[in-house]
């Protein structure tokens, strides 16, 4: 709930060229979260794995409010 909330507040009165902009940025900071070794090469064994699970997470919540199946107002 907090992911989609944080990016409905984001995104809410971008244009089209904006919008296409956050989401390819935010895309590939989950992409580099992801692989926290690549990032972050000193950090802990912990750190890295946090940082896999909170992107596994985000990924989740994602997946399950692009999958929600109430209607698009038009």
């Amino acid at each position: 709930m907090l992911v989609q909330q944080l990016l409905l507040g984001r995104t809410e009165g971008l244009s089209a060229s904006q919008l296409a902009a956050f989401l390819s940025g935010w895309t590939s900071l989950l992409d580099l979260l992801a692989r926290p070794e690549l990032c972050l090469p000193d950090a802990a064994p912990e750190v890295h794995e946090a940082l896999r699970a909170l992107v596994r997470e985000i990924e989740r919540a994602q997946a399950e409010i692009l999958s929600d199946d109430e209607p698009v107002a038009s």
